[in-house]
């Protein structure tokens, strides 16, 4: 067989495995690959850094719910995909890593360019396919919910035939498709005490199902903004609006509840007090993938099998006082205009139903408790496989290329963990709007931990990395500032919110207090 035939046999492949959208990150050794794409039907993008790629490519599976494939050259360009592949590990994502090699008797001979490809995802990817001119075996099992690896030895010359976008007379690949099966049978009833729910990332379809779920069986619960089902007002009558932190006094007040997960894995901090201060709770996690989210025991079920819940309830549960530390939030933030809080709040009322990415890890959390508007249609979306802030802007980017105005909000570390993405942004007329909140540095350390050398804090200002990639620019320092929101007519800007970082101390010191 010759490099040519291989990769007819790599087209095929994806092709059978339904991906539309190549990433490629060119090189010397992929040039087999690159030289026969222009003959091929894929949707092709190339970029020059592969860690970017790779987070894009996870932004384009999450947009259009079908797999997508990275295209890499040989070495530490494989390595740069290590993040991407983790994360979408952990939300059950297909993201498709195709990698060139050097011929396999080069490997652990230290000769440029090889290193020990294969394998080099370990546990993170279903598959490793290591493919050379001298294999002739292309079946492969593929189940959809995974990454996998397929790594291509290239022998010399690399452009060794004419460029043929049919298969040749070699075996043709052949790929079976598997759905994945459903954990417990619907016809299986599960008996859940006294529960609050906690409801985190939904898929779209989902949301119409858990909110009438809630609804008749009067559920009371807190919606974390990926859930879809924040400040609905249909839900209203039984949501805790205040604060996660309701969450926690309510089961410090009775052991005898039960936690009802619906979605994803939460991301208030309750759910990391169920290990140890609540390792007694129940927990019954509904959810369409196979993490619990726990290192201890708990039932784990698939989200249809909320049809088959019969809830047993004999506590009751006053939000009077959710209400109450509601209003009197809303004090604080009218009291402290250029806290980080308020910052939150009023650009959530600016954004309103328009698609948003949040980014990790104290921004996700702030919008969940000081987001100010009901959700209703609004597309939302944030990478919590891993939990990590890198990779944040680019897997925006790659969600947001179907819609025609979205909006990002990171903070500022996060925005310096990717200051390569922008590069990634197509020629089209969408408006990317990405919000970077500066506050100096990763400021929910110093809430966790309290001093200074945790927060790895930073003097930069942003307007630079906008001129850069040719953005626009808007700085919001101060409330008057918030008006220019409503003027923006560009396609492409940064925007910088600086709150006041002594007010928002001020604020936690004061919510604190009343949240106890």
């Amino acid at each position: 067989m010759k490099n040519i035939n291989l990769v007819a046999n790599l087209f095929d492949v994806l092709k059978k495995m339904d991906v539309q959208h190549l990433i490629v990150c060119a090189g010397a050794r992929n040039i087999p690959i690159v030289a026969a794409l222009e003959k091929t039907n894929f949707k092709i993008e190339s970029y020059f850094e592969e860690r970017s790629a790779g987070f894009y490519g996870l932004g384009k599976i999450k947009s259009t719910e079908k797999p997508v494939a990275i295209i890499t050259t040989s070495g530490t360009a494989v390595a740069e995909l290590l993040p991407a592949v983790i994360e979408a590990y952990y939300q059950n994502l297909p993201l498709i890593v195709v990698s060139a090699d050097r011929p396999k008797c080069y490997r652990g001979s230290g000769s440029p360019q090889s290193i020990e490809q294969a394998g080099i995802f370990g546990s993170y990817v279903e598959f490793v396919f290591d493919w050379d001119i001298f294999s002739t075996e292309f079946n492969l099992e593929y189940t959809g919910l995974k990454p996998i690896h397929l790594n291509i030895c290239f022998d010399e010359p690399l452009i060794d035939g004419q460029i043929d976008s049919q298969l040749s007379e070699e075996k043709k690949s052949s790929v079976e498709l598997k759905l994945k099966s459903n954990r417990m049978a619907f016809d299986v009833e599960i008996k859940i005490q006294n529960p609050i729910a906690i409801v985190s990332e939904l898929k779209f379809a989902d949301r119409n199902f858990v909110c009438d779920f809630l609804i008749q069986n009067k559920i009371i619960h807190y919606a974390e903004f990926l859930s879809g089902l924040r400040n609905l007002p249909e839900l209203s009558p039984l949501q805790i609006q205040s604060s996660d932190s309701f969450v926690r006094n309510i089961f410090s007040k009775n052991v005898d509840h039960s936690v009802l997960r619906i979605g994803g894995i939460p991301t208030l901090r309750f759910w990391r007090d169920l290990e140890f201060e609540f390792k007694n709770t129940p927990v019954f996690s509904f959810s369409d993938t196979e993490f619990s989210g726990l290192s201890r025991p708990s039932r784990l079920l698939s989200i249809q099998n909320l049809k088959n819940v019969k809830l047993e309830n004999d506590l009751t549960i006053n939000l009077a006082t959710d209400r109450l530390l509601q209003s009197e939030k809303n004090k604080l933030l009218a009291s402290y205009v250029m806290s980080e809080q308020f910052v939150i709040s009023k650009l959530s009322q600016h954004i309103q139903q328009k698609p948003v990415y949040i980014g990790n890890s104290l921004p996700i959390r702030m919008w969940d408790v000081f987001s100010a508007v009901s959700q209703s249609t609004q597309q939302v979306c944030a990478n919590r496989g891993a939990n990590g802030i890198d990779g944040q802007i680019s897997t925006y980017l790659g969600w947001a290329t179907n819609k025609n105005e979205s909006w990002c909000v990171v903070g500022d570390l996060t925005a310096l963990y990717d200051l390569a993405s922008l590069g990634l942004v197509p020629e089209s007329k969408n408006k990317y709007r990405i919000c970077v909140i500066n506050n100096s540095g990763g400021q929910i350390f110093n809430r966790l931990f309290g001093h200074q050398k945790y927060l790895n804090e930073q003097k930069v200002n942003f307007k630079s990395w906008a001129e850069m990639w040719d953005w626009d620019y808007l700085k919001i320092s101060n409330t008057s500032d918030f008006e220019k929101l409503s003027q923006i007519k560009s396609d492409q800007i940064i925007i910088e919110l600086v709150p006041d970082n002594s007010q928002t101390k001020s604020f936690w010191l004061e919510w604190d207090l009343l949240i106890q």
